[in-house]
């Protein structure tokens, strides 16, 4: 008698093939479920007839017990200028997935529904990753992303524990490659001047980047990943609806036309705005930048109005992104439907994973929309964001923070950290998302409080 696990028994002959496949301990085909009989009538073919001493494939699953999650571990680490999450999923069976999230200024905040979330997961099939997210989801009555980002923790590192299980990279879960590169754009500081603008964007192309975004000029100082050493023109805790110098306009202007200068027409520009403008300094904005043909301008208006951003686009020759702050399809879909946007941006960290990831990207491509991740994190994030990446049709390019300082990081943390050369990510099979987890290194940087200059996005 044959022993599928645990003492479970298949029938009176060897292990079932479905079984011999989910163990790894088999790779033959189905049709070794049959044996050749006698020679059909007349003499040509072969007859086939079941195996008497096989259950059925159906049958044999039936009988296959779950992987079952036996824990779910959380450990928080500095990542420079604000704090990493990173999740263990382990089952019963010894196979585990992990994964990457973060929120600057809400750390605790999303650790705590983490170890909430991770109660209801103990104990449950880990393979039903759709179930569990609709579960998560819908069971929490209240929604946002300070639900998703919890979800997504969980919903990434099961997506990884799943493909390891099976020895394959997620996206051959997710319906395998459409493409064998993912390309990726990196940032540059919008810095003091325009002349040292116009050098941080020549340090980016020497790096081997074709595409490059940075932050509106004048508005920041240090209150994001892009830091500078010298108070900005417009306060930080300033309104989209307060007035704003004339004088800003030409002085955005300028930085552009360094950069240019320093690119030429075929380098990819883009411009975020964190939400920091109302529509008609939004339109002002775009009729600015027009001669410089940016790729695309992300967020200039504040995320809860789509119908701004309608108005914006309306007005616009350059295409508006928008999207980091969707909470789930269901937050995405009014800006889809209206359309607000032409490139959407989706963050598989703060939108519920890549199970809501992928639906977004779904929705958006039946509205001809395409996909721009937006992805400033390390290289868990990073290497989930860029799994689904290599699956969509839709896909235009994603968001990567490697930067120098970024990269420290990034080494620190994890082995197998996704590797960009030039400007793209080469799709691997290694198996699950691909990095792993230094867990050791992990606990040497415990938690850092996140300094917090003031801003209003």
């Amino acid at each position: 008698m044959a022993t599928l696990r645990d003492g479970q028994q298949a029938g009176s002959g060897a292990l079932c093939w479905a079984a011999r496949q989910e163990r790894g301990t088999d790779r033959r085909h189905p049709e070794h479920l049959w044996l050749l009989g006698p020679p059909a009538a007349g003499g040509l073919g072969t007859n086939l007839r079941p195996r008497s001493d096989m259950v059925t494939t159906s049958q044999c699953l039936r009988e296959r017990p779950r992987m079952r999650v036996t824990a779910v571990r959380k450990w928080v680490a500095e990542f420079g200028y604000y704090n990493a999450i990173y999740v263990r999923i382990e089952t019963d069976e010894g196979v585990v997935g992990e994964s990457e999230v973060a929120m600057r200024r809400r750390t605790r905040t999303v650790a705590a529904l983490i170890d909430e979330l991770g109660e209801y997961l103990v104990g449950k099939d880990a393979t039903r990753i759709e179930q569990h997210f609709e579960r998560m989801y819908r069971d929490s009555f209240l929604g946002g992303t300070l639900l998703t980002i919890g979800i997504s923790a969980l919903d990434i590192a099961l997506w990884d524990l799943n493909a390891r299980a099976l020895g394959v990279p997620v996206h051959r879960m997710l319906g395998g490659k459409f493409r064998d590169r993912v390309p990726v754009y990196t940032h540059a500081r919008a810095t003091e001047t325009p002349e040292l603008f116009a050098k941080e964007i020549a340090d980016r192309l020497e790096s081997g980047f074709t595409a490059i975004k940075t932050t509106l000029p004048g508005f920041y100082t240090k209150v994001s990943s892009v830091h500078h050493d010298t108070p900005a023109a417009i306060p930080a805790r300033q309104t989209e609806t307060e007035l704003l110098p004339n004088s800003i306009w030409p002085l955005i202007a300028e930085y552009f036309e360094a950069a240019r200068e320093v690119t030429g027409p075929d380098v990819h520009l883009m411009l975020d705005c964190h939400g920091r403008l109302n529509v008609a300094n939004s339109i002002r904005l775009a009729e600015t930048l027009a001669p410089y043909r940016l790729t695309f301008i992300e967020e200039p208006t504040p995320p809860e109005r789509p119908e701004w951003l309608v108005e914006v686009a309306r007005r616009s020759s350059t295409p508006i992104a928008a999207g980091e702050r969707w909470a789930s399809h269901y937050g995405a879909s009014p800006f889809l439907e209206q359309p607000a946007v032409s490139v959407a941006q989706p963050d598989v960290v703060f939108c519920g994973g890549i199970t809501a990831a992928k639906r977004i990207a779904t929705l958006a491509e039946t509205h001809g929309v395409s996909i721009a991740f937006h992805n400033p994190f390390g290289p868990l994030a990073s290497a989930a964001t860029w799994q689904l990446a290599a699956t969509l049709p839709n896909f235009l390019i994603s968001e990567s923070m490697i930067t120098p300082q970024q990269m420290v990081y990034w080494d620190r943390y994890t082995d197998g950290a996704p590797q960009v050369s030039g400007g793209e990510w080469l799709v691997t099979d290694e198996p699950g998302l691909g990095p792993r987890l230094r867990v050791d290194d992990i606990l040497k940087h415990p938690f850092k409080p996140e300094y917090d200059r003031g801003g209003t996005r």
